[in-house]
């Protein structure tokens, strides 16, 4: 798990881990995992929900809902997430 966290482009684990890693090297895996561990720890003592600053998730559309969205709001959405949309032709 704490591989797969500081893979995570502009995350704050990624950020942590990068910061340990300067300084301690490849020790930094193992304070990574235990920063997770006592996250997880927090939130099922106190029962909530792990939230990362910055990151808003989008709800999954189906196929048919997802036909009924605007282009405009589509190539918005894309262009958000760092992509150039370009009208065809």
């Amino acid at each position: 798990m704490a591989h797969a966290a500081f893979r995570a482009r502009d995350s704050r684990l990624r950020r942590f881990y990068l910061r340990v890693a300067a300084r301690r090297g490849k020790k930094a895996i193992v304070a990574l995992a235990r920063k997770i561990l006592c996250i997880i720890h927090h939130l099922l003592v106190n029962g909530e929900d792990y939230v990362e600053e910055g990151f808003v998730k989008l709800p999954r559309l189906s196929f048919k809902a997802l036909a009924r969205v605007p282009l405009e709001e589509m190539a918005a959405v894309l262009r958000g997430a760092g992509y150039v949309v370009m009208a065809p032709g």
